[in-house]
C-alpha cells in the first residue's frame, strides 16, 4: 500500500504594508498566497505478509502511486484533492459560462450568495458603501470591503488608491476581463491567521488562463426595452505552444451607456422634493417687501419669496410669491426634482490586454514563465446641479446677494443680514435683487445656470510577473517555484462643480461671466514586490 507524505522546507513570503507605494521583501515560514516553495513526496512500502509454509516465495510487488499536487486557496500546503483545511467554493470556466453573468467580475461575483458586491454605485448620489465612484468592491459575509482579500493568481495586486468607507484598501474588480478568468476560488471563512488582517471575512482567488489552445471570439450587446442603456463588449482570447513553451493572450474592450433616474417611472421623481430650488427661496423682511411692492406677511419679521417661473430676472417685487415657509418644496410650488437631471448609471468604459508565458528550459526541472497585464477603466457620472443648502451656515461660507443698489451709509435695514454678518463688500449691489436687503440667512438655492455636476473617473492598472519554478528534482518528489510581481493602479479623478467663491462674484455684480471650477486630483497606488 502506498502512503503519499507531501513536506513544505520554506517559503519566500511579500508582506505588503499598508502604504500606496512601497517595494517589500521578507522570508517566513507558513502560509501566504504564493512563495517560493520547495516540496518534497515520498512513498513507503507496508512489508508484505511472509508466504505461508510450503509454498514458494512470491515475487514481491512495489505499487506506487503518483500525486499531482494542487494547491488551494488557504494554504500553501499541496494536497492529493483540491480540498484544504477551510471551506473553498471553486467557479470553474462551465460554472461562469452558465451562470448567465459572464459579461464582467463584479457582476458574476454580486450574484454569488456568500458575496455583499458593490458594483458600480447607482443610487442617486452615486457613492456606495463599497468604495468611491467608478470603483467596484467585493465583500464577503457583509464585511467592509477592506476585510476581504483579492488575489491575483494566488499573488496580491496594488489595491486602489481610494478606500471603502472604514478607510480600509480594496481591490477594484473593473479591471480584471472576465472573459481571461480560468476560475474563481472563494475561501468563505476568514483567513486572517494565513493572509493577514485583510483577510479577515475571507479570500477570493482569480485565476487568469495560462496555457490556453486555439482561439476565442466574443461578442456581447444588450439593452432594456427602452433602448438607452446599450451595453456591448467583444474580447480575443488565443493561445498557442507546443511541449516546451506556451504563450496566451487576451484583448478586450467593454462600453456600457449611461441612464438617467427620469428615464424609469419609479424614479424619475423621488420621495421628496428640495426646497434648494431654482428660481430661488429668498428670505426676506417682511418690511422691506412691503416697501418693494410685496406683501407683507409677518411684519417685524422675515418671510420667503420666489420669482415666478420663466422669469428672465428683471420681475419686480410685486410679481414675486410670497408665504411665511419656503416657497418651493415647503409651501405653494413644488421644491426642485433633482432626480430629473440626475443619473441612475454611469457611463463606462474598458480596455486592455493581458498576456502569459511559460517556456521549459530542462523539462520540468527548470521552468520560467511570466505575465503582463494593462487595462484603462473610465466612469463618468452626473448629478443634478449643485444645491446650496442655507445660505448663511456657522462656521461655514456664506452666501449673499448684494441689495438692490448700495445701502446707504453701509447700513442694513431692521431684520435684515448686515455687511459684517456676511462679509460683502459695502459697495456691492445687484439690480436683478428687487429688494433694498442684502438676502442671505435661510435663503436656498439650486444653482441651475452652470448645469451637472460631472464625476470622472479613470484607473490605469498595470501588472507583470516573471519567475522560475521547477518540479521532479533529487528524488523526483521535490519543487519549487520563485516570482517576482509589480503591480500599480493610477487613480485620475475629475469632478466638474461651481466654484462659490466665482458664484459669488456674480452675485455681487463684480463680473457679469460664468465661471466653472475644474477640481483635478491625481492618486497612485504602487506594489512592488517578490515572492
Amino acid at each position: 500500500m502506498a502512503i503519499a507524505r507531501t513536506l513544505i522546507g520554506s517559503e519566500m513570503n511579500a508582506m505588503i504594508k499598508p502604504v500606496l507605494r512601497r517595494v517589500a521583501l521578507a522570508a517566513s515560514i507558513g502560509p501566504a498566497a504564493a512563495g517560493l516553495i520547495f516540496v518534497s513526496e515520498s512513498f513507503a512500502q507496508n512489508p508484505l505478509p511472509p508466504p505461508a509454509p510450503g509454498t514458494a516465495e512470491a515475487e514481491p510487488v512495489i505499487v506506487t502511486a503518483e500525486v499531482q499536487r494542487v494547491i488551494v486557496t488557504g494554504s500553501n500546503i499541496p494536497t492529493a484533492e483540491e480540498i484544504g483545511p477551510n471551506p473553498v467554493v471553486s467557479l470553474n470556466r462551465d460554472l461562469i459560462n452558465k451562470s448567465g453573468q459572464s459579461t464582467t467580475v463584479e457582476e458574476l461575483l454580486k450574484s454569488q450568495p456568500v458575496m455583499g458586491a458593490n458594483s458600480i454605485p447607482v443610487q442617486n448620489n452615486a457613492s456606495g458603501t463599497g468604495g468611491p465612484q467608478g470603483a467596484a468592491s467585493v465583500s464577503l459575509r457583509g464585511f467592509d470591503p477592506g476585510a476581504t482579500l483579492v488575489l491575483l493568481d494566488g499573488r496580491r495586486v496594488a489595491p486602489y488608491p481610494g478606500s471603502a468607507v472604514s478607510g480600509a484598501a480594496f481591490f477594484d474588480l473593473n479591471t480584471i476581463p472576465i472573459a481571461a478568468v480560468q476560475s474563481i476560488e472563494i475561501l468563505k471563512d476568514g483567513a486572517s491567521t494565513s493572509y493577514g488582517a485583510d483577510a479577515v471575512a475571507g479570500v477570493v482567488n482569480i485565476r487568469l488562463y495560462k496555457d490556453y489552445r486555439g482561439a476565442q471570439l466574443t461578442l456581447y450587446y444588450g439593452n432594456t426595452l427602452d433602448k438607452d442603456a446599450a451595453l456591448y463588449s467583444g474580447d480575443i482570447l488565443f493561445g498557442t505552444g507546443d511541449d516546451k513553451t506556451s504563450i496566451t493572450g487576451d484583448i478586450f474592450f467593454y462600453h456600457h451607456n449611461s441612464m438617467f433616474n427620469r428615464d424609469r417611472g419609479n424614479s424619475n421623481r423621488p420621495p421628496f422634493l428640495s426646497s434648494d430650488s431654482s428660481p430661488y427661496n429668498l428670505q426676506v423682511s417682511s418690511d422691506v417687501a412691503a416697501a418693494a411692492g410685496g406683501e407683507n406677511l409677518n411684519p417685524g419679521g422675515f418671510e420667503f419669496a420666489t420669482p415666478p417661473n420663466l422669469t428672465n430676472g428683471l420681475a419686480p417685487a410685486s410679481n414675486y410669491i410670497y408665504d411665511t415657509r419656503r416657497v418651493r418644496g415647503f409651501g405653494l410650488l413644488p421644491g426642485f426634482n433633482f432626480n430629473a437631471f440626475s443619473g441612475s448609471f454611469p457611463t463606462q468604459e474598458r480596455w486592455g490586454g493581458y498576456a502569459a508565458f511559460e517556456h521549459k528550459i530542462c523539462d520540468d526541472q527548470l521552468r520560467i514563465y511570466g505575465d503582463f497585464y494593462y487595462a484603462d477603466v473610465k466612469t463618468r457620472d452626473e448629478l443634478a446641479p449643485s444645491a446650496t443648502g442655507p445660505f448663511e451656515i456657522p462656521g461655514q461660507g456664506t452666501l449673499y446677494i448684494p441689495s438692490h443698489s448700495p445701502l446707504p451709509n453701509g447700513v442694513a435695514p431692521p431684520n435684515t443680514p448686515t455687511i459684517a454678518e456676511t462679509g460683502m463688500p459695502a459697495d456691492a449691489f445687484n439690480p436683478f435683487n428687487p429688494f433694498e436687503q442684502i438676502i442671505s440667512g435661510g435663503s436656498r438655492a439650486r444653482i441651475f445656470d452652470f448645469g451637472n455636476r460631472l464625476f470622472d473617473n479613470e484607473n490605469i492598472a498595470e501588472l507583470f510577473t516573471v519567475g522560475v519554478k521547477g518540479d521532479k528534482l533529487f528524488n523526483g518528489s521535490w519543487g519549487y517555484d520563485g516570482a517576482f510581481r509589480y503591480s500599480q493602479i493610477l487613480n485620475i479623478s475629475r469632478i466638474q462643480d461651481v466654484s462659490v467663491s466665482r458664484f459669488e462674484r456674480i452675485l455681487n455684480s463684480v463680473i457679469a461671466k460664468s465661471l466653472i471650477f475644474l477640481e483635478f486630483k491625481m492618486s497612485r497606488s504602487r506594489d512592488s514586490s517578490a515572492f
